[in-house]
């Protein structure tokens, strides 16, 4: 029986892409360091855009801290849009712990 993929899962399922797509670009041969790492990062943006096979895309939006706003204000700065109230009804956000659990999840340690 199918079922909604609850948060962990969800989290689970991007930092194993992630983790995938490190592999790849760290064994692609004929490539500089610079090369390499340009391509991780332009994979990992084009897994949130919803270019992988096996993930849709991502909502990707500030969510700073609500003292933020007051404080870039003061200093006469431009400060980020506040999402506080459309984060409360995303199901799924995974955002948070993503850099805390990412060697958890890597499959490649030894």
């Amino acid at each position: 029986m199918s079922k909604e993929y609850v948060r962990e899962e969800v989290r689970q399922k991007v930092l194993e892409h992630v983790w995938h797509t490190i592999e790849y670009w760290d064994k692609l041969k004929g490539k500089t360091q610079r090369e390499r790492m340009e391509g991780l990062a332009f994979s990992i943006l084009v897994m949130l855009d919803g270019g992988s096979a096996m993930l849709p895309s991502f909502l990707v939006a500030p969510l700073p801290d609500p003292s933020d706003k007051e404080y870039h204000i003061m200093k006469g700065e431009n400060y980020f849009p506040e999402n506080h109230d459309a984060a409360e009804k995303i199901k799924g956000d995974i955002a948070g712990s993503l850099h805390e659990r990412m060697d958890y999840y890597n499959p490649y340690k030894k």
